[in-house]
């Protein structure tokens, strides 16, 4: 594969992030001007005078233009620094930095668990075309698919923590459980030090938020997989391979999984980064202490360096995933390969 290739498309796709990054930002900034109140009157107490209020403002510089204001942080940016936030008094890279680990395991766990759930059924399905397998496995894909995950949420939340009492509903350990902090990740970090105790209540608190966030997953991988090994099935290869009176799972094994492996692998890697952003509402039902959590309470009191900062943060990881994804395209199909040299 030609480098000039690889670099162009590496070249082409982080100046097309510049104008994404810029529109998200300035609808960020635009959405929280137009929200009712200012974070100067929603943080102070509630017996602060107007000087006071009229003080913050601006030392924070709310009393400025927006358009002054968003010069400011494209300023800050530009030298990788996102600014201080209102409520923690703390630079927002610190804070993310802090909460993003959560994000990204419980992402991992109902990432891994919708892999591990879907592509089976959706070979299945394919395998099964037609037949009541295929029916059943439709109707999981489109109810995956259709429930908001906020209501899925409440519903397990109901069922298995209220009513069966068998996994806690909400926070990432249970109080007084401590695991020494190595990489961030609970899971990894209790079984790293061995921590057993730990690394049995850091599942348990996994389950019903990684189950909520893979339900969606798994009626997309699914649908995308039969589809796929469907399609693989119609080649020629295939059919010389039957003619040629291969088993069935050696032709499943050697020509439809291999062949079906790259729209597979392109949907998870999509999916995975709508997953990230798309936790923010799971992890507010079970108090997940991720970037989710704290974009929601910097929302709530119109935090605009740390709500800008974390929306920046979703952008630049959305746009990553999709550049690894083009890269893992030019690799794996030899259509993409450019010349030698």
């Amino acid at each position: 594969m030609g480098n000039g290739h690889l670099l162009h498309l590496i070249t082409t796709r982080l100046l097309g992030a510049i104008p994404v990054l810029l529109l998200v930002t300035m609808a960020i900034f635009g959405l929280l001007r137009l929200a009712p109140g200012d974070a100067a009157d929603l943080l102070l107490p509630d017996d602060a005078t107007d000087e006071q209020v009229a003080e913050t403002r601006e030392a924070w510089g709310l009393d400025r233009p927006i358009w002054i204001q968003y010069g400011q942080f494209l300023s800050n940016l530009a030298r990788f620094d996102l600014g201080e936030s209102y409520r923690y008094r703390a630079p927002v890279f610190e804070l993310i930095g802090e909460r993003l680990p959560a994000t990204l395991e419980l992402s991992f766990y109902a990432l891994l668990l919708a892999v591990v759930v879907a592509v089976p059924l959706g070979v299945l399905a394919a395998l099964k075309k037609g037949k009541t397998v295929d029916a059943v496995v439709s109707v999981v894909a489109v109810s995956g698919v259709s429930a908001p995950s906020f209501w899925v949420g409440i519903l397990l939340v109901l069922f298995f923590s209220g009513y069966l009492n068998l996994f806690p509903s909400s926070g990432q350990l249970p109080y007084g459980v401590t695991v020494p902090e190595i990489t961030g990740f609970v899971t990894l970090d209790a079984l790293l030090s061995g921590s057993w105790d730990a690394l049995y209540e850091g599942f348990r608190y996994l389950a019903l938020p990684a189950l909520t966030l893979a339900l969606a997953m798994i009626g997309i991988i699914s649908r995308i997989t039969r589809a796929s090994v469907i399609d693989a099935g119609q080649e020629e290869h295939v059919f010389t391979a039957v003619a040629k009176g291969m088993s069935r799972r050696a032709i499943v094994r050697r020509h439809l999984l291999p062949n079906a492996a790259i729209p597979v692998v392109t949907i998870i890697g999509l999916e995975l980064g709508a997953l990230i952003s798309g936790s923010i509402i799971v992890e507010v039902v079970f108090s997940w202490p991720g970037i989710g959590t704290l974009l929601f309470q910097a929302i709530s009191v119109r935090d605009m360096p740390l709500t800008t900062g974390i929306v920046a943060s979703y952008t630049i990881i959305f746009i990553t995933l999709n550049l690894l994804i083009d890269i893992f395209y030019v690799f794996v199909d030899p259509r993409l390969r450019g010349s030698k040299g």
